[in-house]
């Protein structure tokens, strides 16, 4: 059986990461000199890599499968989830140096939850790490923020989008037409493992199938319309349509936007790309599509 591509070309060291340098670099300064945190919190839009970067860490800090629970706080959000975890985190390691959680969604836990870990962050053994991964950090308590080393993870920018496709699609033998590669990046809104997804779907489609199943496959193309409307200076009726439509993260259309006036500035002075990035510079962790609209009104009818 065939595995999928964003699986089968997921990062398994620091070294095969694509973007987010900075936050590479620091945990290679961590792991070299030795000082990695107990707790570390990523967070960042859906799809940009913080679990895979927690789980190159595990193994980084040599944790055995045997020692290392994966969890994701959709489907474990209650007290009795840091109970147990408070009864085996004094054990010693079976299998490697450490024991690890990794708390996925963590946004997701109940203030229970929550407030039940914190003894636990507070007094860890010196052989635990607790990763915590979330797309919406503003709705952990502040007492669980105070206690985590903050890394944020961002989408990747086109160039490393187009990058990861064209690489992967040498390595495994697909054609990839110059058109059909621009609208996988186009599409992917950032998300390496979401360009990969499209790789695949696209692979055993004819060329003249490929662009329009991209398209049935994305359920945020209106972000790229916002992006280009917003360009263009359309009419706030026509932008409003697009709001109307929109069914992405906000956080992640905020990303796409500010992406796309940055190209636009990179090629060329554009004044109007400049004042859709000041509009768009705060994130929507809080305000959610209220925050989308209200930018991009200010962007469509504010002064610059």
């Amino acid at each position: 059986m065939s595995t999928e591509l964003y699986k089968k070309y997921r990062p398994e060291t620091l070294d095969e990461v694509i973007g987010n340098e900075s936050t590479v670099k620091a945990l290679e300064n961590m792991l070299e000199r030795k000082t990695v945190p107990h707790t570390i919190l990523f967070h960042g839009p859906s799809g940009c890599g913080k679990t895979t970067l927690a789980r190159i860490l595990k193994n980084s800090l040599d944790c055995s499968d045997m020692d290392y629970q994966e969890l994701n706080c959709a489907d474990f959000r209650g007290i009795d989830t840091s109970r147990d975890i408070r009864n085996t985190m004094n054990l010693s390691p079976v299998g490697g140096a450490c024991k690890v959680w990794l708390l996925d969604e963590f946004h997701q836990a109940t203030s229970a939850l929550q407030n039940s870990m914190l003894k636990l962050l507070e007094d860890t053994p010196t052989h635990v790490y607790f990763f915590l991964c979330t797309t919406d950090p503003q709705k952990l308590i502040k007492t669980i923020r105070t206690r985590c080393c903050e890394m944020p993870v961002e989408l990747l920018d086109e160039k490393n989008i187009m990058r990861l496709i064209r690489q992967v699609a040498k390595k495994e033998k697909i054609k990839l037409s110059k058109d059909t590669a621009e609208d996988i990046v186009d599409v992917s809104d950032g998300s390496a493992r979401k360009s990969l997804v499209l790789l695949d779907k696209i692979n055993n489609l004819p060329e003249d199938e490929r662009s329009s199943a991209l398209v049935l496959q994305d359920e945020q193309r209106e972000g790229i319309e916002l992006c280009r409307a917003l360009i263009k200076k359309a009419e706030w009726s026509s932008v409003a349509k697009i709001l109307r439509d929109i069914k992405g993260e906000p956080e992640s259309i905020r990303w796409m936007v500010m992406s796309y006036c940055s190209t636009i500035l990179l090629k060329k002075a554009d004044h109007h790309a400049f004042h859709i990035l000041t509009c768009f510079e705060n994130h929507f962790y809080d305000s959610k599509k209220n925050g989308l609209i209200r930018a991009s009104y200010e962007a469509t009818n504010g002064e610059y």
